[in-house]
């Protein structure tokens, strides 16, 4: 039904093909949502199919790899390893490209004002961008700012291998069970390695998720509907995040207080418009049906979808209600896909104003 596909890192190669791992990430999971798009994925590699030479070698090599899961000629989740946790003998070791534990695009602000950016061109080059910005205490001037930015590049510029919650002598303890985990995210989560930093006046709120989109890195613009809600870029004063700056502008809406869902999706493109608001699919029996009455392959559903429950009670609807406020529909907010064919759907919650 699936296949998991590996490839090299996308600033080494967009092509690079690593192999095939669907008979090793047997427990693969991922999740996709409306306001995101990709989620999150993760698998775990142990010694019943891989050799400890080939797990060691996996844990070194194999962080910013890219993962596309492929159905039946289609592209249905892509991402990144962005964490490695490996345990041997005991002990265990993790790698991340979490930015608060790898950076190499560095700038500080101090209470006099602000470093230029340090940068790790070797690293940038393997990786990608990373940018971290840090605050520093009132009492920094300019040297003292740039000593700690040139120390955190020297520390964080590459996601190393650290070990993990000590080192504990215990004879009444028995090692932990060797194993590799592996967690994965789509390229959403890549966005917020990078800062909108000055502010843009009112326009159309898909304008401005373009210029967002356009200042990504690994991320292009795919099919964005146009939304006229007038929306400024606003930082705060604060450098923020690419993906938080979206999201929030995503959340507002439209000028006709209808909700909007926006994520990354194939090919890495960002895709927007309105979330609908009439029924695409349906739940009989435990199994979903599309329009036409067949049944959906789990791994090709999609998030943002009005789902009418087959033979559900039937409610009157609230004065000023949506369609899918009924209690026979759900909207689906969030896909969770386990294989090698187990898919949950989960439904909308009220949104609010990040």
């Amino acid at each position: 039904m699936h296949n998991l596909l590996l490839y090299d890192r996308l600033d080494v190669s967009a092509a690079g093909y690593r192999g095939n791992i669907t008979h090793l990430a047997r427990d693969w999971r991922r999740s996709t949502r409306a306001l995101g798009g990709y989620w999150t994925g993760d698998f775990t590699l142990t010694q019943d199919d891989v050799t400890r030479a080939e797990m060691v070698d996996f844990y070194h090599q194999a962080i910013g790899w890219r993962v596309s899961e492929q159905s039946y000629g289609f592209t249905t989740w892509e991402g990144e390893i962005t964490q490695l946790r490996m345990t041997l003998d005991g002990v265990t070791w993790m790698r991340s490209m979490d930015t608060a534990r790898w950076h190499n695009r560095v700038k500080i602000l101090w209470g006099g004002g602000e470093t230029a950016w340090g940068e790790d061109t070797d690293s940038t080059a393997l990786y990608g961008d990373s940018e971290y910005i840090e605050q520093a205490p009132s009492m920094y001037n300019q040297t003292a700012a740039e000593a700690r930015r040139d120390r955190l590049l020297a520390q964080n510029a590459y996601p190393r291998s650290r070990a993990q919650g000590g080192l504990v002598i215990d004879p009444t303890q028995e090692p932990g069970e060797d194993g590799l985990s592996v967690v994965c995210a789509g390229y959403v989560f890549s966005m917020n390695r990078r800062y909108r930093e000055t502010d843009t006046a009112p326009t159309n709120a898909s304008a401005q998720i373009s210029t967002l989109v356009g200042e990504s890195e690994f991320v292009t613009a795919g099919n964005i509907a146009t939304n006229t809600l007038q929306v400024p870029i606003s930082t705060g004063g604060t450098p923020t995040p690419l993906w938080d700056l979206i999201e929030e502008i995503v959340v507002m809406g439209d000028t006709s207080g209808d909700d909007w869902d926006g994520g990354v999706y194939a090919g890495r493109e960002f895709n927007l418009a309105a979330a609908p608001t009439t029924v695409s699919h349906y739940w009989r029996d435990g199994n979903l049906y599309d329009a036409g009455g067949n049944p959906v392959l789990p791994t090709h559903v999609k998030p943002g979808i009005l789902v009418e429950i087959v033979g559900a009670p039937r409610g009157r609807l609230l004065p000023g209600g949506a369609m899918w406020d009924r209690p026979n529909r759900v909207y689906i907010e969030e896909l969770e896909f386990q294989a090698p064919d187990k898919l949950r759907l989960i439904p909308r919650v009220p949104r609010t104003v990040i």
